[in-house]
């Protein structure tokens, strides 16, 4: 489950810290922002809170930035948290004789495209697009169950199609990618006893493994039965079909909400990094 989420602006401008945090909290209020002026002020931050992104310039008026992505990658609370470098020069690298810089810096950006685009960036990497409403294909032919998860959906106020059959979830899936040139679903939800002709392990093996889509470009929640007294958990059939996650049924709302979140993340995430 996700814990709060925090981002961290380190940005020596008054100005374009108050810009930043406003139009980030306005379309995204659950978020908690943190902003520094120095790097001073970061480092106290960073020893003491977990982020999900830091962004930094690398002009601070006490250090430069990269002593403060150095400190970053030697915390222990974020040293694999996604670092932007905000730079007026597009070809910024930071060179360091004991670190990769690849490794360093999860992304670049050109503060000349301005606030807007560095905004829609960084929400677009939470998984956060005010634009585009998550997409979810969901199979599953309970009527009970199915019931139960598209009530959680509208109330979420979620997009999804369902299907009862495995072949209909993938000609729809293969529509998608053949109208917009990838695939723009965010997420499938698929029970796993769907018929004997098509089961959710054998749905999950095609979007892998056919269609080409892995846990990056289409995350997989699976939803299973809880196991009896005498049986157990099938981890190694669930995450051997190329499951991102796993939720027993009956389904809890608030459950479900959390691993559609966590795993729209994933999907978002991925595509602000690679567009």
């Amino acid at each position: 489950m996700l814990n709060k989420r925090r981002l961290l602006l380190i940005d020596s401008s008054d100005s374009a810290r108050t810009i930043l945090y406003k139009q980030i909290s306005d379309a995204m209020p659950e978020l908690d922002i943190i902003a520094c002026a120095t790097g001073k002020e970061a480092m106290t931050a960073i020893r003491r809170f977990e982020f999900q992104i830091i962004t930094t310039g690398m002009s601070l008026p006490d250090m430069d930035g990269y002593k403060v992505i150095e400190f970053v990658r030697q915390s222990d609370k974020n040293r694999d948290t996604a670092i932007f470098v905000v730079s007026g020069d597009t070809e910024t690298k930071i060179m360091h004789a004991d670190s990769d810089d690849s490794n360093a810096v999860t992304a670049y950006f050109d503060k000349a495209e301005g606030h807007k685009a560095l905004v829609n960036f960084i929400l677009s990497f939470l998984g956060k697009n005010t634009s585009t409403p998550i997409r979810v294909v969901y199979v599953d032919k309970s009527p009970t169950s199915t019931a139960i998860t598209c009530a959680a959906l509208h109330k979420n106020e979620i997009q999804f199609d369902h299907f009862k059959e495995a072949d209909e979830a993938l000609n729809y899936i293969e529509n998608d990618i053949a109208a917009n040139g990838k695939c723009s679903i965010d997420l499938v939800i698929t029970d796993l006893m769907l018929s004997n002709h098509k089961t959710g392990f054998d749905l999950i093996r095609t979007i892998r493994n056919d269609l080409m889509l892995d846990y990056l470009k289409l995350p997989v929640l699976l939803m299973t039965i809880e196991p009896g007294e005498d049986e157990s958990t099938d981890f190694t059939g669930i995450f051997g079909a190329g499951t991102n996650d796993f939720i027993t049924k009956p389904i809890n709302e608030d459950d479900l909400m959390q691993r559609i979140q966590t795993l729209v993340y994933i999907k978002r995430q991925n595509e602000a990094l690679n567009n």
